[in-house]
């Protein structure tokens, strides 16, 4: 084969990587075809849970997180077509001190400013010593926790990575998705986009 043959072969496969790639993850770029490959919520798998304060859920609810401090726990889950989390004192595990809840959004609606969305979002303040937003899609959810009684969490459990952040008083982000998600989720943070 002759030089220029090869130099244009060369660059024909190079183009042909290329062409199915997009710039976006931390790396430069990322296969194009990635959302086709997200495993939405719906099909993690659920985790057991001891004392889950969810009995009056009307449909089945799959948890697929716990996270514990050491004053507190947060439980994770998807029930139908929505997001949920509950909140409670260790000290009282039976009552709920936050509960939020949010529906995936349906076409069109929603934020898509965050990896795997769009995404609806809710927040709540669970008294004076606890506060709580998320933001629901159908392949992840991304949680902001506060809760001043807690620093970082002792034990998490399910397909969740927690980061705890320097503010005050401090608070997690949680995030809940298939493992490639997360760390495209977390990504972003750390670019501070």
């Amino acid at each position: 084969m002759s030089r220029r043959k090869r130099t244009l072969a060369a660059g024909a496969a190079f183009i042909t990587l290329f062409a199915g790639y997009e710039y976006g993850d931390a790396s430069g770029c990322k296969p194009a075809s990635i959302d086709a490959r997200r495993t939405p919520l719906a099909e993690l798998k659920a985790i057991p849970v001891v004392d889950a304060p969810l009995g009056d859920a009307e449909d089945p609810v799959r948890i697929l997180a716990e996270v514990r401090y050491r004053q507190s726990r947060l439980i994770a889950y998807v029930n139908g077509d929505s997001c949920g989390i509950v909140a409670t004192s260790e000290e009282h595990s039976e009552k709920q001190h936050i509960h939020l809840m949010s529906k995936w959004p349906a076409g069109g609606e929603g934020t898509a400013d965050y990896p795997a969305g769009p995404y609806n979002s809710a927040s709540t303040a669970g008294g004076p010593a606890a506060w709580a937003s998320m933001l629901c899609s159908k392949n992840a959810m991304v949680i902001e926790y506060t809760s001043e009684q807690d620093d970082g969490p002792e034990l998490t459990r399910g397909q969740v990575t927690v980061t705890q952040e320097r503010n005050t008083p401090p608070s997690s982000r949680i995030v809940i998705a298939g493992a490639g998600t997360r760390r495209q989720i977390e990504n972003h943070y750390a670019r501070g986009l």
